[in-house]
């Protein structure tokens, strides 16, 4: 697969944003890091996701009616987006040759992000949609209508997901949705893996995991060679790849500026996940240093 057009719709849509240096942004766990990724975007743009998303939120209480409606609207957004199709594409085409669709009994997804992919894949591959919801409730499209559905007992299923870092949604709710019904979880692809071990860990799952597209070393090459970084920003990629929270806690230490200019900075956002940063401490700074940057 060529994921030369992958890579261009990551830029052009801001699914992924890299920090300026010594400027990275701030997480709502009250940690740092160089980028943000939003998987999401790739469904066209960023007002079309967040629309999306919007959507979702306001229709959860009618879950049949959300799924069979947003069902519509994934398929508009495929006759009308190139790039959004363009992803699909990417993904039914390693469904094919990377997996074997005809092993495939049912093409799931978990709330919400991932139906943005999951519904479309399903349909072009031509296999019944799971729906995941987080509290594990699965519902399932069959003859056009939506159906909540309590056993797959050994139905083969392929997770589709717009983003995979360490796998905890995973672990943590769609596979014990789905083994708690009798269906096996057998294969994932994930359009954006950051390469944080999320495959290594669905691997531990029993899940084979592929990908359109994965952060690392040769992803941040290719950025520096697009013009799209600088050399210094590409070392800080690769360490905070490397080693997020060492990374992180040097860069702070070495500046302690931005952990100061944060604490007072004029969005309140900012300031909440800095001084969540100073009670909660995930880089177990000295007494000293805290209190030097609160002066």
């Amino acid at each position: 697969m060529d994921t030369s057009e992958i890579f261009k719709l990551l830029l052009s849509t801001h699914a992924l944003e890299i920090a300026p240096l010594h400027q990275p942004f701030w997480y709502t766990s009250g940690t740092i890091g160089p980028f943000y990724l939003n998987g999401h975007f790739l469904y066209g743009n960023r007002q079309k996701a967040e629309e999306l998303l919007a959507f979702i939120d306001q229709h959860q209480s009618d879950r049949r009616g959300l799924l069979l409606a947003l069902q519509g609207r994934v398929e508009k957004n495929y006759k009308e987006d190139a790039g959004y199709r363009a992803v699909i594409d990417s993904a039914v085409e390693i469904a094919r040759t990377e997996i074997g669709a005809e092993q495939v009994d049912y093409v799931s997804g978990g709330e919400r992000r991932d139906w943005f992919f999951s519904l479309m894949v399903a349909q072009r591959l031509n296999k019944p949609a799971l729906a995941l919801f987080k509290e594990q409730s699965a519902f399932l499209l069959n003859n056009s209508q939506w159906q909540e559905i309590s056993i797959l007992t050994g139905a083969k299923i392929l997770h589709v997901a717009d983003l995979v870092t360490e796998a905890s949604s995973y672990t943590r709710t769609w596979l014990p949705a789905l083994q708690k019904r009798g269906g096996e979880l057998r294969w994932a692809i994930n359009i954006i893996d950051r390469g944080q071990g999320g495959e290594e860990i669905l691997k531990e799952n029993g899940v084979a995991a592929v990908h359109l597209i994965q952060l690392g070393p040769a992803f941040f090459d290719r950025l520096q060679q697009s013009g799209y970084l600088d050399e210094a920003t590409r070392q800080m990629l690769n360490a905070y790849h490397r080693e997020p929270r060492e990374s992180m806690k040097r860069l702070l230490e070495e500046h302690p500026e931005i952990l100061r200019e944060a604490l007072h900075s004029p969005e309140a956002k900012t300031r909440q996940r800095a001084q969540q940063m100073i009670k909660q401490n995930p880089y177990e700074f000295s007494k000293e240093y805290l209190a030097a940057v609160q002066s």
